[in-house]
């Protein structure tokens, strides 16, 4: 018998990093049975982003990853306001294209690589020709 809610309301979830990872923060993450690791295929399915305070982590440590609402995200490109995000091959945000996983929408414009920008994470599935912004 549950007493209360089995709904886990936090926009962060706290889970094992299945790799080492090396300046961690604010890049989108997979996950597997081995734990979460930086996305590593352009357009890949991601979890969620790994939040600022993460740094260097060895496989087997802990990590928080935000899955949901509003959060930040390194870009690997210039992005503009609106445009759905997905993850490049180092777990930055590049604009989506057709068969990419949709992560985010970016909810400001970056000009360059490794700003970072406000985005609201969306899931939407995979893009479809046509569908981003």
């Amino acid at each position: 018998m549950y007493i209360g809610t089995s709904i886990n309301e936090s926009p962060v979830i706290a889970a094992q990093a299945g790799q080492a990872i090396t300046n961690g923060a604010l890049l989108a993450v997979a996950m597997d049975a081995d734990g979460v690791k930086v996305v590593s295929t352009a357009g890949g399915v991601a979890v969620g982003l790994l939040i600022p305070e993460t740094d260097n982590v060895a496989a087997g440590d802990t990590v928080t990853v935000q899955v949901k609402d509003m959060g930040l995200w390194k870009v690997g490109a210039a992005v503009t306001a609106g445009d759905l995000l997905t993850p490049d091959a180092t777990g930055k945000a590049t604009k989506a294209a057709a068969g990419n996983f949709i992560l985010a929408q970016a909810l400001e414009a970056a000009t360059a690589a490794d700003q970072v920008i406000h985005v609201q994470i969306i899931k939407a599935g995979f893009a479809s020709a046509g569908s981003n912004t």
